[in-house]
């Protein structure tokens, strides 16, 4: 028996309710090319299909497919000279595996490629076992396959996973183990240490990989046919940009890059051997100090095997990620059963592990979508200008990128996307397509020169990353002026610390004291700026716990969040400074203040060196609600302030007060008709708490 109806339709159910399920054949595609090319196989099989990603993945070849719990797949399987069976006899059930295997033995005529996990899955099944029905190591199966096979070549894979090629038994195959030796063939009797290069040419610009098989000697030599839109989009982006090459493999896009446009490169490859052979291409090129290659996958949510917690490899270099990301990562869902540690791009970009890239190239065998998801907030980023990514148009999740990119700006040439797609075959309707974004604002564009550095804290990081994540999914109010308005916007542990570390009255001192107004004007406002002889007033802990925040509220990813929501107001404004000036330069400006009974303050849209105001309400509970900042229109309708005066209630129309509740954001660009203001607070004992900050320009242009 090879599946019981009970077990087949518990995978049945499995593969309805998950769709990445049953979808790792694509992983082997280069594998089975390779095994066709060699023993120039008629018939290919891939037995435990699944959902027949390998058939996709090589539109050239003909593929049958079987699989037991698939209805239309399950009938009985007819040999091949070529059988691929992948990630299936882990989840054999124990009392069939004899029978499996014999069967397997029945449908090879001449080879056979099988992969097999031996951990257990992160999935179970709805009966609550582990989808890994028979795990066991290499040597238990090598036992079973040695009876029946003669086994051709064995390879282990990150510890959790090995492939045999096997030869049917009494079956002739032309087969030679992969050279992984001398450059000079001659001295391949003796084993030579020195690993076999090949040189590839483009343009001036010379590259050398390594070929330790057939394999990678033919990716490099189609490195130019392989993708020609990939090459083409390459060498367009402009000298030292920062790429992104989701789904390196070997690393052929990423050396190109790095050499031939002195590209700064970011290399994401979860498989082990394609891995090292990334590395050994990045040092063989000298690129050490110009690739970062992490042995990772990229997807919308952290997955982590314990064994990758600890320091790995990185073109090089040697990295504690747990640490330096900042982020609890531990095993969630499901992406590569293999064992791979997955995080998404947000969480490197918002933690600082790497920059925000300027160009993404992402190819990752049909769940692209994953990554795109796991990008969001980085894709919304308009330092992020181009996109390619490989999507196969019959898949209902690689439409909805398309949509999901144009809705962030990024549009895609018809013509080229055409032109890109397999027209036939079983990769008929897949490509790559290119995303451009409009040109927009960005922090570089700014030139800013921030004079304290992001956080180095992973408490510091992880503050970042919810203000900006919570900044990110607010809805744009326009209403009179474009706003925001976060609630939540502290984590909740932190937004204790902030009100426990607010200073008392004696500690601060009215704002007409700091020469920022007039001498006599707010008496009602108390102040602390932030500035090393202000923090001096203040206890140990809370000048610490002070200059701490200041840390990320004066970085780049907490600027570009803010730049990337109002970019669209603040455009023509940076458009005329920059045309004027050919740079702006701007910088943080943050005071803590406690406003006291009688305090007001009326319509005015900041000063005009202001560009953006954020007002951090921190009251300790709703009873002050009523004493939020107002936001006026003017009742001439013509009426409009670039910033200086304060002017009477009576000429405006409040159309909301955004209630002064605990952690609670107000944030907006200052226009010309950013008209805000409070009214007079007149209860008594009232402390009406806030941290502001600013980003002020230092340009003597600002509009």
């Amino acid at each position: 028996m090879l599946i019981t109806r009970e077990y087949a339709q518990l995978n049945k159910d499995l593969h309805e309710s998950h769709s990445e399920y049953g979808t790792s054949g694509q992983r082997w595609a280069d594998r089975v090319l390779f095994l066709t090319n060699k023993v120039s196989a008629a018939s290919i099989l891939d037995y435990g299909c699944g959902k027949q990603t390998l058939a996709a993945a090589l539109p050239a070849l003909k593929i049958t497919g079987y699989d037991p719990a698939l209805p239309g797949l399950d009938a009985p399987a007819a040999p091949a000279e070529l059988v691929v069976c992948t990630d299936v006899l882990e989840h054999v059930e124990p009392d069939c595996v004899e029978d499996v295997l014999d069967d397997l033995c029945r449908v090879t005529l001449r080879i056979a490629l099988v992969t097999v996990a031996t951990r257990p899955a992160v999935k179970v099944l709805a009966d609550g076992r582990n989808a890994h029905l028979t795990v066991q190591p290499l040597a238990w199966w090598r036992d079973k396959f040695e009876s029946r096979f003669d086994i051709l070549e064995v390879q282990e894979f990150s510890g959790f996973e090995f492939s045999l090629v096997l030869k049917a038994v009494h079956t002739d195959v032309d087969w030679q183990e992969p050279a992984t030796s001398s450059v000079n063939s001659k001295a391949s009797e003796s084993r030579s240490e020195k690993p076999i290069l090949m040189r590839v040419k483009h343009n001036n610009y010379s590259m050398v990989f390594h070929t330790p098989n057939e394999m990678t000697r033919w990716r490099v030599e189609s490195l130019h046919k392989k993708e020609p839109h990939t090459i083409q989009w390459l060498e367009q982006i402009p000298q030292e940009a920062i790429l992104v090459d989701v789904g390196a493999n070997v690393g052929m896009y990423t050396v190109f890059a790095a050499v031939t446009r002195k590209a700064r490169v970011y290399a994401f490859e979860p498989e082990s051997q394609n891995y090292a052979l990334l590395n050994q291409n990045i040092i063989a090129n000298n690129l050490s100090g110009k690739v970062v290659a992490y042995p990772i996958a990229l997807s919308d949510e952290s997955i982590a095997a314990p064994l990758y917690l600890s320091s790995f490899s990185a073109g090089g270099s040697c990295h504690s990620f747990g640490e330096e990301i900042g982020f609890d990562l531990m095993p969630r869902g499901s992406f590569y059963e293999q064992g791979s540690f997955a995080v998404t791009l947000d969480q490197l970009v918002i933690s600082g592990a790497m920059p925000c890239p300027n160009y993404i190239k992402i190819d990752v065998d049909g769940i692209e979508h994953k990554v795109i998801e796991g990008a969001i907030n980085t894709l919304k980023n308009p330092e992020v200008r181009e996109i390619l990514i490989e999507l196969n148009t019959n898949l209902f999740q690689h439409t909805e990128i398309v949509k999901k990119l144009q809705q962030l700006g990024f549009l895609h040439d018809a013509e080229q996307a055409s032109s890109a797609l397999r027209k036939n075959g079983a990769f008929e309707g897949v490509g790559e397509f290119i995303f451009r974004r409009h040109k927009t604002l960005t922090v570089s564009d700014m030139g800013q020169q921030f004079s304290i550095r992001p956080p180095k804290s992973s408490e510091g990081w992880k503050v970042l990353q919810h203000v900006v994540d919570r900044i990110s999914r607010t809805e744009v109010h326009i209403d009179p002026f474009p706003h925001l308005i976060v609630d939540e916007v502290f984590p909740y542990d932190y937004y204790e610390l902030i009100l426990s570390r607010f200073p008392e009255s004696t500690r601060m001192r009215p704002l007409s004291d700091s020469g920022r107004v007039a001498h006599g004007q707010y008496e009602e406002r108390y102040a602390l700026l932030f500035l090393n002889e202000e923090f001096a007033r203040l206890t140990k802990e809370q000048a610490e716990f002070w200059r701490s925040l200041s840390e990320w509220l004066y970085s780049d990813p907490f600027a570009n969040a803010l730049i990337t929501r109002f970019h669209e107001c603040l455009q023509p404004r940076m458009n005329v400074i920059l045309n004027t000036e050919g740079q702006i330069r701007a910088k943080g400006d943050a005071l803590l203040v406690q406003d006291h009974t009688r305090y007001a303050i009326g319509p005015h849209t900041d000063a005009p060196h202001r560009l953006v105001t954020f007002l951090f309400y921190l009251p300790r509970d709703n009873s002050m609600r009523e004493f939020g900042t107002s936001l006026y229109k003017p009742k001439d309708p013509n009426f409009t302030c670039w910033g200086g005066p304060h002017h009477s209630f009576e000429q405006f129309e409040r159309v909301k007060t955004v209630e002064f509740l605990p952690n609670r954001l107000l944030v907006f660009p200052k226009t010309e008709k950013s008209f805000h203001g409070v009214e007079q607070i007149q209860k008594n004992g009232i402390e009406r708490r806030l941290l502001i900050n600013n980003v002020r320009l230092l340009n003597s242009t600002t509009h």
